[in-house]
């Protein structure tokens, strides 16, 4: 659990984790980047008077480091051999969450993680959306994950900690996504399981909200140089560069929306010539125009 301005929830997220039942020994690692809120005041008092207080590991930043170095921070002092992520304005729902998520995890080494539905709602927790899309209720692979970009709700996703586990250097660029890049990480090693029978977790969308605080041109800015770096970190993935070309399509048309042109001009142009150079993309580049023509016509 990272930790940033989050006094008004953070208190919702650890009581999430410390009614967990479990048979096994669980660590919370809670990260504070250096917050100049009142964060670090209630951490410390669920550790001094909460009964599984204990189960708390606090971390406070001498200085603010980022979320992506915060994360990978986190990642990196996790001890267990299962990992599960909350972010601290998110929060669970089902106290034998962790329970049922590791019990399938150790009969099924074929998958490397599990997720669950999730939840969303507003900053002071009134749900607005009951579930992730229908469609993305399902197991993924490597190929599919990064073609169809669903949503795995971090907040839901248990995962096994492998004793070589070390994500590539290019993970400290990333921007804000760094569950994009960790799931792409894992899935080398194991496909992903879909667990219906979990109660959801909640994801919160508030102002400050390092994702959802972005509007669908700057959430494609930051998926665009997450995927650049996964090319990087794995150039052999030629899905990878498919969705690349998806994604810019999708900059150059909210590009437009935004009249931003001369971002729409250099993302338009460099797809067209994939194009010429790559007929396998024009049915994509095509499909974009509809949308495209019905913003210029007014329509």
């Amino acid at each position: 659990m990272i930790a940033f301005k989050v006094e008004k929830y953070i208190q919702k997220a650890i009581e999430g984790v410390l009614m967990q039942e479990v048979d096994f020994e669980i660590e919370l690692i809670i990260s504070n980047d250096n917050s100049p809120d009142k964060t670090g005041e209630i951490v410390e008092k669920i550790i001094e008077t909460h009964p599984r207080g204990s189960w708390i590991k606090y971390k406070k930043q001498e200085k603010n480091i980022g979320s992506t170095l915060n994360y990978l921070w986190v990642l990196e002092n996790c001890t267990g051999n299962y990992v599960s992520i909350c972010d601290s304005d998110d929060f669970w729902s089902d106290p034998n969450k962790l329970q049922n998520q590791v019990d399938f995890l150790e009969g099924h080494p074929e998958y490397i993680a599990s997720f669950h539905n999730r939840y969303m709602c507003d900053e002071n927790g009134n749900v607005t959306s009951t579930s992730i899309d229908e469609n993305q209720k399902r197991n993924w692979n490597f190929e599919e994950l990064i073609l169809r970009m669903p949503e795995i709700p971090s907040a839901s996703v248990v995962f096994r900690k492998r004793e070589d586990f070390n994500l590539p250097e290019e993970f400290r660029k990333v921007v804000v996504n760094g569950d994009t890049f960790l799931w792409t990480y894992l899935l080398q090693f194991g496909d992903f399981y879909y667990d219906s029978t979990i109660l959801p977790s909640y994801y919160r969308q508030h102002s400050n909200g390092l994702w959802s605080s972005n509007n669908s041109f700057k959430k494609s800015k930051l998926s665009y140089n997450t995927y650049l770096l996964l090319k990087e970190s794995f150039p052999e993935r030629k899905s990878i560069n498919d969705q690349l070309f998806e994604i810019k399509n999708n900059l150059f048309y909210y590009a437009f929306k935004e009249r931003e042109f001369k971002i729409f001009g250099k993302y338009y142009f460099s797809n067209l010539f994939t194009c010429i150079i790559r007929p396998k993309y024009l049915k994509s580049f095509f499909r974009i125009h509809k949308p495209l023509l019905s913003r210029l016509s007014g329509k």
